[in-house]
């Protein structure tokens, strides 16, 4: 079962949803979509909770539809454990067992000003405690950005989060914890009907600098795999140790310190956003959540068989601020820059992403990457 929402849906998911007639949620974004000719199942609200409670696994497209899930679904246990993994400071205290040395506060937005600087320990993050994407999320080092930061917040981040809804990302408090040292990676996975994790995923979500926190480029290789997801795999068991999960999916995301694997958030009842789930797609045609829905157990062997040398990458190009309304992106200029682009995507919701991109990278192309997390959108722009 799923539910469809803003701000943006794909072919692909489009096309599993008609393909294998799985219930979706009759709203504005599947009414849409039914009126441009895609066959999808609506079911009402009514039938639609009713068939919940038959199958018991329901998929969300994006943050905004836990609203309706919040008015409508009466689950009070789904709707207890979603509250506790999407609130990022009540995710911290669940997690804090696992990681008694880390530090963390919450602060209401309008008190940020009286801290003291002096008094923290830098470098730190501060992030809205619930949030999504980029929103809002700042990696200080010192004194001195930590007051540059607070008056940008004051400034701008409100104007930033108008787009979402209140449940998406959340204006009145925000969390403060120290910087997680070491490389950032992202996880797919679920629990399925006896609680047991399943991981459908996992992405090396690489940065430019250590001050970059852009969602440019996301890597996938069995060699990650081969490295890190035993240490994923241990997270997922014991957290569910408290967190008792079943048929659920959820989206992790981690650093690792060398040693450790340390969650950064975890975003509940979906994927990965903007389709980076879909990369799975390309690696070993599974769609990820069919996977989900049907208690699949994919081995990495399965998933990456034939592939075994190559890095498959999703990009997030987005679309400058300062280019003219009537500008377009060139894609046969972004496809003639890279080995190989399986596929480029481009985006019309007013989210500030020209185009998202699947490819193929092989050993004798790696440099391509290291461009990618520099790369000067501008010069992917046209004039209408």
């Amino acid at each position: 079962m799923i539910i469809l929402e803003q701000p943006y849906v794909s072919d692909k998911f489009i096309q599993v949803a008609v393909e294998h007639h799985i219930p979706v949620l009759s709203n504005d974004m599947s009414e849409h979509l039914c009126r441009q000719g895609y066959p999808l199942n609506i079911y009402t609200e009514e039938a639609f909770v009713e068939e919940y409670f038959k199958r018991g696994r329901i998929y969300t497209m994006s943050e905004n539809a836990l609203g309706w899930l919040v008015a409508h679904l009466p689950d009070k246990e789904l709707l207890q454990k979603i509250d506790l993994l999407k609130n990022k400071a009540t995710f911290r205290k669940i997690c804090s067992g696992l990681y008694p040395d880390f530090f963390f506060c919450e602060v209401d937005t309008d008190k940020l000003n009286s801290i003291d600087a002096s008094l923290l320990k830098f470098p730190l993050v501060i992030k809205p405690s619930i949030g999504f994407l980029s929103a809002g999320v700042y990696v200080i080092h010192n004194a001195d950005e930590w007051s540059k930061t607070i008056k940008n917040i004051e400034q701008n981040f409100e104007k930033e989060c108008n787009q979402f809804p209140e449940f998406v990302v959340n204006t009145h408090k925000f969390l403060i914890e120290e910087y997680i040292k070491g490389e950032e990676y992202a996880v797919d996975a679920y629990f399925d009907e006896q609680g047991i994790p399943v991981i459908l995923n996992i992405f090396h979500h690489r940065f430019a600098s250590e001050a970059d926190t852009s969602d440019h480029l996301y890597c996938s290789s069995l060699a990650l795999y081969n490295a890190y997801e035993k240490a994923f795999m241990d997270f997922l068991e014991e957290t569910n140790r408290v967190l008792g999960l079943k048929n659920f999916p959820m989206h992790i995301e981690f650093r690792y310190d060398g040693k450790r694997a340390i969650p950064i958030e975890i975003n509940p009842l979906r994927f990965a956003g903007f389709c980076l789930n879909e990369l799975q797609i390309h690696i070993s045609g599974i769609h990820p959540v069919w996977a989900y829905l049907n208690n699949m157990h994919i081995t990495k062997e399965q998933m990456w068989k034939g592939k075994e040398n190559d890095i498959y990458s999703f990009m997030v190009l987005e679309r400058p601020t300062d280019v003219p309304a009537n500008s377009v992106f060139d894609s046969e200029k972004f496809k003639h820059s890279l080995m190989d682009v399986l596929e480029l995507r481009e985006v019309e919701a007013n989210v500030g992403v020209a185009a998202t991109a699947f490819t193929r990278t092989d050993a004798a192309h790696m440099q391509e990457l290291e461009a990618v997390l520099n790369i000067n959108m501008h010069d992917f722009m046209s004039i209408k």
